[in-house]
């Protein structure tokens, strides 16, 4: 599609662009609702309930230090509770068409089938994540079916818990590559590659990722979670290289594809998500039309398959680069690539995906509701097999979180109990689940769009399971019976002792699994101090805002100041959680973060340019 002048693309999406100030348009402000009880609604939209994004859409400057108020860096060292509110924001607001949003709806795109031709989805069908992240509300859980590789679609998957995956992630990848990589280069090399991969998950249960040894096609024996690329003598990446049998090649590296459903991928196309910021960064273009130049993942100082670490501490790999690359740059530095010619340059900046995954990465887990049937049940589960893939726990070395939630139920209601992260290794209790990739039968298979067929999937982790109303990748067992006798394949000797349970056996086993929850974490009931109680009216900033709960604002460097109570247009007293000093919790006047011009680039990045230095 030729690409649009901004002032046309104004007139054809109602007016979402004004006449240009500088080198951009000025944005109208979209969807955010900053207003309380005495706004003018013509002027500034209310939001009483306090839930709406708040603040005008303004890129993040990504930032490795802490040097200019606003950046990430600073944000996230100085102020985390912003830095973990703002990435929230960025999955829940909804883009418009002069963000970005739909540069090319309705165009088949994604990667190739086994075809090399055809094309696993459409772009552009929403415009932000909780539209299909949806249950619970506003926080990343599970929701839609949508149309991914084949007829049948993908179920959207909940992403609670969702840093504490990345992190098993890249303990599977340290322990493979410490029993294999014995000179310590950082690779595998041909002498190397032999004997079996195996990963301890917990103190004495070993599981087998395959074999490091190469098999009859060239190709290291792994379990396909693990995506592999071959390297040089030096241990350069080979980017045309396919099998150790290919001309210079000496041996080979990997990353460990802890997120999807885990379907197969063409050996070069860069495998599914390892990490977080990928995940992230793809979605957003895939289903939203909205591109990420992000140099954090872009560049890969050393040619050997690692891009940069994140600014959260997450090894990032070359298979995550953005479509935006950089290529064009203005004077700000700001990328004016724009792959989807939809006149509107960089429309995720790598300072939004420093904020994105940030959130992500301390995103709370679920948690467990235990009746009376929950522990006979898990018994169960670990009598007739189901644990020998839905591995409970895994420990870890180490914790790149700033807080941990604990969930429990107490009182017949779950309630929550903030903790600071604390230094060495811990342990992800429940999240049941392997990270391989098994063939559960014809009953899983899925045909592609080109006709092949899909056999191994990534063993669900459980945690949450019982929010669901639909199961299996596909989404088409509609209850958790259904799903268990649908397991064949390599679960068919756990599937028959499930069937051969009494009704109270399987009754309790499923009871079990309906305990593994998602909450909505804005309401859950929180002792917030750590102090052993749940407060009744827990003040900030000099109001009563209710009964203690886990809601970010309260614990921002200027924690947010609600309204309090008001009289509705209907006449009724109501508690308003609008924010009051919206400016100063926010810090919509942080020199990182101000945007007064309205283009929705951070001013500073103007002044950039004519000063000539970086922020």
């Amino acid at each position: 599609m030729k690409k649009l002048p901004l002032l046309m693309l104004a007139a054809l999406t109602g007016g979402t662009l004004l006449a240009n100030q500088g080198d951009r348009p000025r944005l109208i402000p979209g969807t955010e609702r900053p207003g309380g009880s005495l706004s003018n609604p013509l002027d500034q939209a209310r939001d009483l309930s306090g839930r709406s994004v708040k603040t005008r859409r303004v890129r993040a400057i990504h930032s490795l230090d802490d040097r200019l108020p606003g950046t990430t860096g600073w944000l996230v060292k100085h102020d985390p509770w912003l830095a973990y509110q703002r990435g929230r924001e960025l999955t829940l607001r909804e883009f418009s068409v002069g963000e970005g949003a739909f540069g090319e709806a309705g165009k088949l795109a994604g990667k190739s089938l086994d075809d090399q031709c055809t094309r696993m989805g459409t772009r552009d069908e929403v415009n932000n994540c909780a539209t299909c992240h949806n249950t619970p509300w506003r926080d990343m859980g599970m929701g839609a079916i949508i149309a991914k590789n084949g007829g049948n679609g993908r179920r959207t998957p909940h992403l609670f818990g969702g840093g504490e995956i990345e992190m098993i992630g890249e303990d599977i990848r340290r322990q493979l590559l410490s029993e294999a990589d014995h000179d310590h280069q950082g690779w595998i090399s041909r002498s190397e590659a032999r004997g079996a991969a195996q990963v301890q998950s917990s103190p004495g249960h070993v599981l087998s990722f395959g074999s490091f040894a190469i098999g009859p096609n060239g190709r290291p024996a792994l379990n396909s979670i693990v995506y592999v690329w071959y390297v040089d003598r030096d241990g350069h990446r080979i980017p045309w290289a396919r099998s150790m049998q290919d001309e210079g090649v000496a041996g080979y590296n990997f990353k460990v594809d802890v997120f999807g459903f885990g379907q197969r991928d063409q050996v070069g196309q860069g495998g599914l998500g390892s990490t977080l910021r990928a995940v992230t960064a793809n979605a957003w273009d895939v289903h939203s039309g909205l591109q990420a130049c992000d140099p954090t993942m872009n560049e890969e100082p050393r040619r050997d398959g690692l891009a940069r670490v994140s600014l959260a501490g997450a090894q990032q790999f070359y298979t995550g680069a953005t479509r935006d690359v950089g290529e064009v740059m203005g004077s700000d530095g700001v990328s004016l690539e724009d792959p989807d010619r939809d006149g509107v340059p960089e429309e995720i900046s790598e300072g939004d995906l420093d904020l994105a995954e940030f959130y992500l990465l301390n995103h709370p887990a679920p948690a467990e509701r235990h009746s009376t049937a929950f522990a006979r049940g898990l018994a169960i589960a670990r009598q007739v097999g189901c644990l020998s893939c839905h591995t409970p726990d895994w420990r870890l070395p180490e914790d790149r979180r700033f807080f941990h939630l604990d969930v429990a139920e107490r009182h017949s209601e779950l309630e929550g109990t903030l903790r600071p992260t604390q230094p060495g290794p811990f342990t992800v209790h429940g999240v049941y689940s392997d990270f391989r990739q098994h063939d559960l039968g014809l009953a899983f298979h899925q045909m592609q769009y080109d006709g092949s067929t899909l056999t191994h999937f990534r063993t669900t982790p459980l945690w949450g399971v019982g929010s669901q109303n639909c199961f299996g990748h596909d989404g088409a067992s509609l209850d958790l019976d259904s799903v268990i006798r649908r397991h064949g394949g390599e679960a068919a000797q756990v599937t028959a002792r499930y069937e051969r349970l009494s009704d109270r056996g399987r009754d309790d086993l499923v009871d079990f699994l309906r305990g593994l929850v998602v909450y909505d974490t804005e309401t859950l009931p929180t002792d917030l101090r750590a102090d052993g109680k749940i407060a009744n009216h827990f003040v900030v900033a000099g109001v009563d805002t209710g009964r203690e709960v886990f809601n970010p604002e309260w614990l921002f460097r200027h924690p947010v100041r609600i309204e309090g109570w008001v009289t509705a247009p209907d006449g009724r007293r109501i508690l308003s959680r609008a924010a009051t000093n919206l400016d100063a919790a926010y810090g919509v006047h942080l020199p990182g973060l101000q945007c007064i011009s309205g283009t929705g680039f951070p001013d500073a990045l103007q002044r950039t340019a004519v000063q000539g230095s970086a922020p």
